[in-house]
């Protein structure tokens, strides 16, 4: 992988897990959405080769943890065992469940990409050097691919988080 192509992917890496922490609007829509999203249609292939390849949906775990630790639950988990301990144990929960959810994260997140970019634009855009329009392009509908991951994967991220801090909770009592 060459320096500019590198140097895109980590521009695209950052740009998304910014728009989703942005869009996600961390603990209130996560943990304060009462509707249901609507079902991720089967992302197209290129689409999720695009999201695997590039890691993109790692941000699960941390976007997770940033939601988790502002909630009422780990104020409790922190006042039971310390900030220390809380953090380890309610750290330790989200990535021992990631691999339950991960999968549906990154085929919301494919599908995301897939209604905002065709497959030719995807492929463009794994080119060693995009052209400067195709980076435009990606950095352009950053916004509307994160808006559509958090209709289709709010629920997902608060089942996710909610678990691992029950979990954690069981953990932490004496």
């Amino acid at each position: 992988m060459g320096y500019c192509r590198s140097t895109a992917m980590t521009m695209m890496k950052a740009s998304l897990g910014l728009t989703l922490v942005g869009v996600m609007a961390l603990q209130s829509v996560a943990l304060a959405s009462e509707t249901a999203p609507a079902p991720a249609p089967v992302a197209g292939d290129a689409a999720l080769t695009f999201v695997q390849e590039r890691h993109l949906g790692e941000s699960l775990g941390w976007l997770g943890y940033q939601v988790a630790s502002h909630t009422v639950t780990f104020a409790t988990i922190v006042e039971t065992v310390g900030r220390t301990k809380a953090q380890e144990i309610v750290q330790d929960e989200l990535q021992s469940l990631q691999p339950q959810y991960q999968q549906e994260w990154d085929r919301n997140l494919a599908a995301a990409y897939a209604a905002s970019f065709s497959p030719e634009e995807l492929k463009a855009l794994d080119a060693a050097d995009p052209a400067p329009e195709v980076a435009n392009t990606f950095r352009n509908k950053q916004r509307d691919v994160g808006a559509d991951m958090k209709d289709r994967s709010s629920e997902l991220l608060k089942v996710y988080v909610s678990t691992a801090l029950d979990n954690a909770l069981k953990k932490a009592k004496p």
